[in-house]
């Protein structure tokens, strides 16, 4: 059995997908399959893929009419061999050595969820700051970007990436829903191996998620009414000690006063 199968929904990504797979391809962990997802691309995506396809059998391509990112996943992850997914988007790339200490963390019984640490490139550099992925703070705030290594057994226990969140947020409701539903644990290892593509406003599909966020709520309330006790204990603990981040600095209160701050 391959041991992990790469996901990667692709629409309308001609001038990304090529820097994605080529990290794909550098991986020092080789057991994996990649199946790419052509959501009805109206440029040229297939034909900057097609190399690939010819030199590479472990990459497969799947041509659907456009449904979006989730029913391209969720068609994605149901023809994966791998026991491992990993979700990856076609503009987003990852360090050489990702899956080989994602597999390690994993089989080594440190989380259920593995994610590392995040950096950004192209319209905006820097290290992406996310909270410790703990309960408390996902009842808040996705702390996962949408890439991590998950077991395919975990994720066939959920309901998948539920159409309901087709305009975003999709892989922060399949995080609740392993975390919430499915008593799963999110590790995070300690290094950037991950890297998040920040496009101009005009290409990236995240623009309209503030216009949404009141339904996304009221979705995720319905689906895990356990968050509300951890967002309770998240206002308390706000009150004695908060962490802020804003313009690469990252800062420690207590009740209020700044005791220690650190640049990344």
């Amino acid at each position: 059995m391959t041991q992990i199968s790469v996901i990667i929904p692709c629409y309308n990504q001609r001038n990304y997908i090529s820097e994605c797979l080529d990290s794909v391809l550098a991986q020092t962990y080789t057991d994996y399959e990649v199946i790419i997802v052509n959501d009805g691309s109206t440029d040229d995506s297939v034909s900057v893929i097609s190399p690939y396809l010819q030199k590479h059998k472990n990459i497969k391509l799947i041509n659907q009419k456009n449904q979006g990112v989730v029913a391209s996943r969720n068609n994605a992850i149901r023809q994966a061999q791998g026991q491992y997914i990993y979700p990856l988007d076609a503009d987003d790339k990852i360090e050489k050595t990702m899956f080989e200490k994602s597999i390690k963390a994993i089989e080594q019984g440190k989380g259920d969820i593995i994610t590392t640490r995040v950096y950004m490139f192209g319209q905006k550099e820097g290290y992406k700051y996310l909270p410790k992925p703990s309960r408390t703070n996902m009842s808040c705030v996705n702390c996962l970007v949408n890439a991590a290594l998950f077991r395919k057994s975990d994720f066939d226990k959920t309901t998948g990436y539920d159409e309901k969140f087709n305009l975003g947020i999709e892989d922060y409701d399949l995080w609740l829903n392993m975390v919430f539903s499915h008593n799963l644990k999110i590790y995070r290892i300690p290094e950037v191996l991950f890297f998040y593509r920040i496009k101009t406003t005009d290409e990236s599909r995240n623009q309209k998620l503030r216009e949404y966020f009141p339904y996304f709520q009221n979705v995720f309330k319905t689906k895990y009414p356990q968050m509300k006790y951890y967002k309770r204990l998240a206002k308390l603990k706000r009150i004695f000690f908060r962490v802020l981040s804003k313009d690469n600095c990252i800062t420690y209160k207590v009740l209020g006063i700044t005791i220690y701050k650190k640049y990344y």
